[in-house]
């Protein structure tokens, strides 16, 4: 299976955060309507922003106690619980003060430059992969090794989460193209494998993924 048979019919998934951005608008719009019983008008466009602006208005209700308050975040929490990236996601802004939001949804894999997580896959396959012999990485252990180098790169305090996050889509697509690129003498360099079964198309997180490393093909 070749990069884009893999990526090519599923455009949703190479949206990567922008789709956990929507679904996380669309749940907080239903939650709203169900607890606050009126609609939650956004004047925003763009997925982000009115993520930012939804989180907003929840932030301004949830400052203050009532009935309806206490109910509301109880409810969004309960709704993302079956969508690990959005779950993550109101994990990681809600209780960020509204000045320091920016700078959390700021540090985001769509934000990377490609040369920038391709050349931080590259390293860290060549790290790993010293020596003469082929060595299999648990795919989480090489995905943080690979986040580390894009936060120095990006001069991020912080290295990006590795899970089933908003920032899987985009790493998995990068990592995917890196693996397609390594193909020589008839076998990968880089190849990701499943001791569980055949590697999904479309894996929400690294789960039980490996990353296979030939030192002769690097």
């Amino acid at each position: 299976m070749t990069y884009s048979e893999s990526f090519g019919d599923n455009p949703h998934f190479k949206q990567g955060s922008v789709m956990t951005y929507k679904k996380t608008v669309r749940l907080m719009c239903e939650t709203w309507l169900e607890v606050v019983e009126e609609p939650l008008v956004l004047v925003s466009t763009s997925p982000l922003a009115q993520f930012q602006e939804a989180l907003q208005r929840y932030s301004d209700l949830l400052s203050g106690k009532s009935e309806v308050s206490g109910r509301l975040k109880p409810a969004l929490i309960d709704g993302a619980k079956d969508d690990p990236a959005v779950d993550d996601l109101l994990d990681e802004t809600f209780g960020v003060a509204p000045g320091e939001v920016r700078t959390v949804v700021d540090r985001d894999m769509d934000a990377v430059p490609p040369q920038v997580c391709l050349k931080a896959i590259w390293a860290t396959a060549s790290e790993r992969a010293r020596g003469e012999g082929i060595i299999i990485v648990p795919l989480k252990e090489f995905l943080r090794s690979v986040m580390a180098k894009i936060a120095a790169e990006m001069g991020w305090q912080n290295a990006l989460r590795v899970g089933d996050n908003r920032h899987f889509p985009r790493s998995w697509q990068w990592l995917w193209e890196v693996c397609e690129e390594s193909y020589i003498n008839d076998d990968y360099g880089i190849r990701i494998i499943n001791t569980r079964g055949p590697v999904p198309a479309w894996p929400t997180g690294p789960g039980e993924l490996r990353v296979r490393l030939d030192p002769s093909r690097l």
